[in-house]
Order: C-alpha cells, then structure tokens, then sequence
C-alpha cells in the first residue's frame, strides 16, 4: 500500500481553501498547531465543510447572472431560474467553487408520456427558441463579463473576477410529470439540458438529486456530506487520475445506511470505515454494485464495470489514511486526539 505525502496534501487542501482576500484559510482554529498528527488533521480538515459566507458568495455569482439575463433578454418567451452543483448540497471542497445556474424557457414544457398529448400543443420551434436564448445569453454575458467560454457542448461559463467565482450557465426545457402536477412539488419535476453540437435533449432531475442529499445530510447529522467531502478530497489529492465524478461519489455514500454515517464529534474515522466497507462490497459484489441507484432514483452511476478500477485506487488511498489515523473505531489514542482537535 503506498504512502501518502499529508504535508503535501495538507498544502493542497489549504490552498483549495484560501481566502485572498483576508489571506487566511478556512479551516479549523487547530490546523497547524499540531494538535494531532498531520494524518488525523487531514482526515478531519477534508470532511469539514465550506463556510456559509463563501458559499453565499458563491449564491450572489449566479444571482448577478440571472439578473443581467433578465435585465438583457429580448425573447419571446419567458424563462425561469434554477441553481444546482455542490454548492447547493454543500458537498463542494473549494472557497471558490463553481455553480450552475439552470436557465429554463418557462413559457411551454415537455411532458412525460403519461401526459400525452398535450391539450394545447406549442406551434413553435423548441430548437430555435433554446439556440436564441443561448445566443442572446453570449451577447448579454459578454458585455458585462470579460472572461466568457461558449466552448460547451450544453452551456456557457463567465468568471466574475470581482467575486472570483465561475458560473456556468445550463440551457434547458421544464419536464412535467404526473406527480409533479398532482403534488405541485418540483422534487417531482424534470428538466431536459439540451446538447447544441448533437441537437438533443437530455432528461435530468436535478431538484429530487438535492433535496435527497440535502435530506440524508439532515439524518446523518452533516455525517453523509463528511463522507463525500472526503472522498472528493482524496480524489483530487491522488497521485493517479481516479475517473469517478463527484456525481458517482455523491451516489455511493448516498447508497450507504444512515447509521453507519450519523456524525458524532471524533467519529470521522468511523465514517471512513465504513465507506471503505462500502466500496468493498461494490467491488467484490457486481450485480449490486451495477444497480445502485443515483440520489434521485433515476440512474445506474456504476453499471460499467470500468469504475472498478477507480473504485480500487480511492480505496487504496482512503484505507492507507485509515491505517496511517490509527486503524481501528476503538482506538484510544485516536479517539482522544479527534475529540481535542476544533
């Protein structure tokens, strides 16, 4: 099993946590002052999430794009706005983290088979319309933005250098469903994102995604998001690439029962042992490990059998940090030192 640099990685994760501003890190008062070893620092330091006042910010970016859009649209439909990314389930490891502003035409929807046909069905291009909205948004970006990308396949980007955050604006139609209009809750609703090199729609359900990671935070007391947290840290940390996104680690500590993540003040590394079950049972057990569902119910994130391989390297590096931090829940020392660490 090979050793891991933590001055290195404990570098790193300050870095991904550095206010210029105020030229400190957000981290814990303890970080630096040896309170513990630099192993169990980094376990604790990457499961700790971003300070509110960063993510508002973050929040503001997107606002600030919305209100340009609308202040320059000139469509013939209406549109509204909705914000996805870590961000929003507060699962992000950076201070200055992206977010994703969806800008949804609002004036027509698609409906779900069930719904089938429409009683009064939109004469329109649905093409045409998103590639306007598209091609004004470019326009109206680029006069108050210096840095925009319009390289996306399915959005654009700014950089707000005032705020230091990048904001991806996401194209996208409304999907209706039956329980969406029985409920009237949009963790029921649909959006399709729309690939403008392949002219085709996408269905995603972004709002069922947030609200059940939201909720599993709620029930494991922050314990699920500590989880992802970390794995998303020893991802970006790792000496290898480790091909998993954030959306697969999302699923896989969402997978997991509630009571092998709850938080408890010094009970990191039992969250961390339990992840590494976790994974162990998703690699030694293929059929359950390709029918794991995603946050919002509607996608297989490991169906491929090419994530094993991924799978194996997060492992490898979350089992030596387990090692290096003591090993075991009961461990005296370990637990000791956890509880003095704020």
């Amino acid at each position: 099993m090979a050793n891991l640099n933590y001055e290195r990685r404990l570098a790193n994760l300050k870095a991904r946590r550095f206010d210029e501003i105020l030229l400190k890190a957000d981290v814990s008062e303890s970080f630096g002052r040896a309170v513990v070893s630099n192993t169990l620092e980094y376990l604790v330091e990457a499961m700790r999430p971003i300070g509110k006042k960063y993510n508002d910010v973050t929040l503001n970016a997107a606002s600030n794009v919305q209100s340009h859009l609308e202040a320059g649209f000139n469509l013939p439909f209406t549109r509204a706005y909705r914000k996805q990314g870590s961000v929003m389930t507060n699962t992000n490891i950076k201070l200055y983290s992206d977010i994703d502003l969806l800008t949804i035409i609002d004036s027509y929807v698609f409906l779900a088979p069930a719904l089938l046909p429409p009683k009064s069905p939109y004469l329109g291009d649905t093409d045409l319309d998103i590639v306007q909205l598209r091609r004004q948004a470019t326009s109206i970006m680029q006069l108050k933005y210096d840095e925009v990308d319009t390289s996306g396949n399915k959005s654009i980007n700014i950089y707000n250098k005032n705020l230091r955050r990048k904001v991806d604006i996401v194209f996208s139609y409304w999907y209706d469903t039956p329980n969406y209009l029985s409920n009237n809750d949009e963790f029921y609703r649909g959006i399709h994102l729309y690939d403008f090199e392949k002219k085709q729609k996408q269905l995603d359900y972004p709002f069922a995604h947030i609200h059940n990671v939201n909720q599993k935070s709620s029930s494991t007391n922050d314990g699920s998001c500590k989880g992802i947290r970390l794995l998303k840290t020893l991802k970006v940390d790792a000496e290898k690439d480790i091909e998993l996104s954030s959306f697969q680690l999302t699923t896989l500590v969402y997978e997991m029962d509630n009571v092998d993540l709850y938080y408890s003040r010094g009970n990191e590394l039992k969250i961390a042992i339990n992840m590494s079950k976790q994974m162990a049972k998703m690699i030694t057990y293929p059929n359950y490990r390709r029918y794991i569902k995603s946050p919002n119910g509607m996608e297989t994130p490991f169906f491929e059998d090419k994530c094993v391989g991924a799978l194996n390297l997060l492992k490898r590096d979350l089992d030596r940090l387990i090692e290096d931090c003591g090993g075991e829940v009961n461990n005296y020392l370990t637990n000791s030192a956890l509880l003095r660490y704020s």
